[in-house]
């Protein structure tokens, strides 16, 4: 994403593991591969904007203090509000909300909304291993085991 007058926002990237382990429905491979438009009209896909709130993942029990009130986080949670995605992705509030939902709807993530800062959950990353250590996430939902053919078209 390029911005010509301006500062830009630097998508996260995935840091702080050797390997990610994820399991993706078909619905959810096939809303990473669509796009969102920012306000200043710039396409960004899907996909960055998942690694992105996927990059504030704890890949072990924390405490976040990012915001007003401290939040004791497990691994495979991240905290986030729409206020800073807004700033921070350069995307209208409401389109916010609409992607988090989509974002769910797919598998993708599970959220906690509070009026301070929502956690968020994300199920379809089974572990991750960091310096050799294997970490199972414990919100790992396992789409194989849970898919019901017919149901939502390609579930597997």
């Amino acid at each position: 994403m390029k911005k010509l007058d301006n500062e830009q926002y630097q998508f996260r990237t995935l840091t702080g593991y050797d390997h990610l382990v994820v399991t993706l429905s078909g619905r959810a491979g096939e809303w990473l591969a669509g796009t969102a438009r920012t306000n200043d009209g710039y396409i960004v896909s899907h996909r960055t904007l998942m690694n992105d709130l996927l990059s504030r993942m704890h890949l072990t029990a924390d405490t976040s203090t990012g915001f007003r009130r401290a939040l004791s986080l497990n691994a495979g949670q991240a905290q986030y509000s729409e206020l800073q995605l807004q700033a921070e992705w350069s995307i209208g509030r409401k389109v916010i909300r609409r992607l988090i939902d989509e974002m769910e709807s797919v598998g993708l993530v599970e959220v906690q909304k509070s009026t301070v800062a929502s956690t968020v959950t994300f199920p379809f990353v089974r572990s991750w291993t960091v310096n050799g250590m294997l970490i199972d996430n414990p919100y790992h939902r396992d789409y194989l085991k849970h898919a019901t053919i017919g149901e939502g078209g390609n579930n597997l």
